[in-house]
């Protein structure tokens, strides 16, 4: 069993303070986790989830339909006072067997 809860995302932005605005995460496949303080257990929150920037995992239980299709997980800053997109990012996972997922591509 793997000690790891999935793959770790998180924001990386520059031009706007992160914690004004809201982020929407998206993924074509699975879903999202998060873990930290002040409990450390995981917790689901779904897909698409949206928050301020707080650190969230991506993992998937079961094997996928296909193995060929990649995974996108996109995320977007919102300004929500004007409900403007401040900015996007998009990446790309790949399949590695049946279980195993790697990064292929980061926009």
């Amino acid at each position: 069993m793997s000690s790891t809860i999935g793959i770790g995302i998180e924001v990386n932005a520059s031009g706007f303070d992160p914690a004004s605005v809201l982020f929407t995460w998206n993924a074509t496949y699975g879903h999202f986790l998060s873990w930290g303080p002040a409990d450390y257990t995981v917790k689901e929150q779904g897909n698409p989830v949206t928050n301020h920037g707080e650190k969230l995992c991506w993992s998937f239980t079961g094997k996928p339909a296909s193995t060929l299709e990649p995974v996108i997980i996109t995320v977007s800053a919102t300004d929500p006072a004007t409900g403007r997109v401040l900015g996007s990012s998009t990446v790309i996972l790949g399949c590695d067997g049946d279980f195993g997922v790697m990064v292929k591509e980061i926009r």
